[in-house]
């Protein structure tokens, strides 16, 4: 089967600009002859009613919102779509057949299998009325039923179809906090946890916050993510790029941070924030925990709000390297609730569960005072709540199936599967780029 990938796609981006010039040319003259044509049949050129002026342009809309980029999703994607429609419509048309949407990443769009424990309970809590039926015990893991029926007793009305509590279920939070403190080995706090669609909402929500005007800066990794990028254009604040250094395996020195920021500064920035995406993206590194320890003392000496991406924290595929989350660090080395303002970010769209579509995710906020608290509460209230299947999603990613438990196996053989796979193809790119 002949493919066509759109990361490589820049040929057709430069012909797609030289068409759009031939076809804006040709209806421009188009025009002028039907203007000229209109005057000659019509009785009286006086006659015809004025043209009224659109009520939006381009160049009224915010500002902020023209200044946006967000790449991944920019205008090779835009003509992918338009090259598939024609495939679609007219098959043959070009020297390929398919398109591979490679610009960001969507595992379960390039074939990537869910977790079958993760889809069942979903679909009990969607259906619950199957629970109760006798061919539901052939169908279903017994712990996948189990774990339906603890979930659906957790939601007001036992309806997946209903709004939530704005933070999310507390009962799901509850999960997810113990999770977390499962994997870190400090306490969670379930009313730290909003749970959000996906965890770029929970990124603009802190941007949202944080960003006051253009005066204020928030520093940010490059390479980056673009979400970075475009929430802070969108709200109006500065990036304040730091470096990640190729030659060391693309580390993050704190004396780069801190010239960044004195930098900053001098221009009349008030830096408010720094990002810090751990695992990286696109970068792939993982900090040590010895660098993890001079970002949060950086982050604590500056008065800086530490933004931690952590949503690759399951794609790791160096035997030596070892995920810490920065909650855990920072706890680590004695630091509470007083000493450091942290977000840690998580999402079931990465890791080996691929759940990009089911747009689940939360934000653990700790380090905030009451105030500032009840301000993040109430932007949150502003969507009214999250999805719910995301919502289940999430508490299940952070508790899946237990040794004992009819699913483990199963769940472990995918689970690993992924990953193992996953771990040959980063290896087989790293390969070529050397």
């Amino acid at each position: 089967m002949r493919r066509f990938v759109i990361g490589r796609g820049r040929n057709f981006l430069n012909r797609s600009h030289q068409q759009n010039l031939l076809s804006s040319s040709s209806s421009h003259c188009q025009s002028r002859f039907l203007s000229s044509t209109s005057v000659i049949d019509s009785p009286s050129s006086s006659s015809m009613a004025p043209t009224s002026s659109p009520a939006i342009t381009v160049d009224s809309l915010n500002p902020k919102v023209l200044k946006c980029e967000y790449a991944v999703r920019g205008e090779i994607v835009s003509i992918a779509q338009r090259l598939q429609q024609e495939l679609q419509t007219n098959p043959g048309s070009h020297s390929f057949d398919e398109i591979l949407y490679c610009n960001i990443g969507n595992p379960q769009s390039l074939g990537q299998q869910p977790i079958t424990f993760f889809r069942e309970v979903l679909a009990l809590c969607d259906h619950p009325s199957i629970l109760d039926r006798s061919e539901t015990q052939g169908l279903f893991s017994a712990d996948s039923i189990e774990r339906a029926w603890q979930i659906l007793d957790q939601i007001p009305g036992r309806a997946t179809g209903a709004y939530s509590h704005s933070q999310g279920i507390k009962g799901l939070r509850d999960t997810i906090a113990a999770g977390i403190e499962a994997r870190d080995g400090f306490p969670a706090d379930p009313n730290d946890i909003f749970l959000t669609d996906g965890a770029s909402p929970a990124v603009h929500m802190m941007m949202q916050l944080l960003i006051r005007s253009e005066n204020d800066g928030i520093l940010c990794p490059i390479p980056q993510y673009p979400l970075y990028s475009a929430s802070i254009a969108l709200h109006g604040g500065t990036l304040v790029p730091y470096y990640l250094d190729e030659a060391t395996g693309w580390g993050l020195e704190t004396s780069e941070v801190k010239k960044q920021l004195e930098a900053a500064k001098a221009k009349g920035i008030t830096v408010r924030a720094l990002v810090v995406i751990n695992p990286g993206n696109p970068t792939g590194q993982v900090l040590a925990e010895e660098n993890q320890r001079a970002i949060v003392d950086f982050c604590k000496k500056e008065g800086l709000v530490l933004l931690a991406d952590e949503v690759y924290q399951e794609n790791v595929y160096v035997p030596e390297k070892k995920f810490h989350s920065f909650k855990k660090v920072s706890r680590s080395m004695g630091y509470g609730e007083k000493d450091i303002s942290l977000v840690s970010f998580q999402s079931v769209s990465k890791g080996y569960y691929g759940e990009c579509g089911k747009r689940g995710g939360y934000m653990e906020v700790t380090g905030f005072s009451a105030e500032v608290r009840e301000q993040i509460y109430k932007v949150a209230s502003v969507n009214l709540c999250s999805n719910i299947s995301g919502q289940i999603l999430a508490s299940l990613v952070m508790s899946p199936p237990k040794v004992g438990d009819e699913s483990y196996e199963s769940y472990c053989a995918e689970r690993d599967g992924i990953l193992s796979s996953l771990a040959r193809r980063a290896k087989a790119n790293i390969g070529r780029c050397i």
